[in-house]
């Protein structure tokens, strides 16, 4: 809002600068009036003020982008993900058109050959473990 707003004053600055330059020819015509020209200097210093303070704002609103705000990165865990549509089991599957991570129960109610596109899910609660660990544990029971 306040880019617009400066865009604006600027442009309204030009034009009351532009009035002020039309004071000149009075001011040094054949019958010239010195009061004409201080007139005009008056109009013309007003409009450059009026463009300088729109780059001023326009600069002031560029300059404020808030930098997002980081969480404290102490000690908390990430929050276990979980299937968007049922909010219970972690998600295995993402339908790209509809942008939602699925479970296997709920990717058989959602699934759509003709306007979904699935890839596997990115959102991952716990590393998984690899097959030689798993397989590792299941023979020393």
């Amino acid at each position: 809002m306040a880019t617009k707003s400066s865009t604006w004053m600027m442009a309204v600055g030009a034009f009351i600068a532009f009035i002020g330059l039309c004071f000149l020819p009075a001011a040094f015509g054949p019958d010239s009036d010195r009061t004409m020209l201080g007139a005009g200097a008056v109009v013309i210093a007003t409009g450059m003020l009026l463009i300088a303070a729109g780059f001023y704002v326009k600069a002031r609103t560029l300059g404020t982008v808030a930098a997002p705000d980081r969480e404290p990165a102490g000690g908390k865990r990430a929050r276990k993900s979980i299937c968007d549509r049922c909010g219970q089991a972690e998600p295995v599957i993402q339908c790209r058109v509809h942008q939602l991570h699925l479970c296997g129960d709920c990717l058989s109610s959602h699934y759509d050959f003709r306007s979904c596109a699935y890839v596997p899910s990115t959102r991952r609660g716990a590393p998984a473990k690899s097959s030689a660990a798993a397989y590792a544990q299941t023979t020393s029971s």
